[in-house]
């Protein structure tokens, strides 16, 4: 049976909650960022592959290029700033964590439900 699309961004919808949901629970670990970038790029090919778009895609490649550069800076400037202060800051910075997990997932899903071929 062929996927459609809407089947596709439901099944990528939940992807990114997931992904949402990992970053918010670990987000205050120390060194998370690094993790949670490599989720990142993870999260992005999932997506892909649930809008039917292969690996070595171009289309695919920007994005996991504009992922990789957005979740080093975003992943970046929350660990420096909210990591060093104990406690409140490890909350507040799991809680950066997902929100840039969330506006990652809803950027992909928006560019590859409009690159997809279903």
């Amino acid at each position: 049976m062929r996927r459609t699309k809407a089947q596709a961004k439901k099944e990528a919808e939940e992807i990114v909650e997931n992904w949402i949901a990992g970053a918010a629970l670990t987000g205050w670990i120390p060194g998370s960022t690094f993790f949670l970038g490599a989720g990142d790029m993870l999260m992005i090919r999932q997506v892909a592959d649930a809008f039917g778009i292969g690996v070595f895609d171009k289309k695919a490649m920007k994005a996991h290029l504009a992922g990789a550069v957005g979740s080093a800076v975003g992943g970046g400037l929350v660990a420096e700033g909210l990591g060093l202060v104990p406690f409140v800051g490890w909350a507040l910075k799991s809680g950066a964590m997902a929100t840039k997990a969330a506006v990652m997932g809803k950027a992909v899903i928006e560019y590859f439900e409009e690159q997809s071929p279903l």
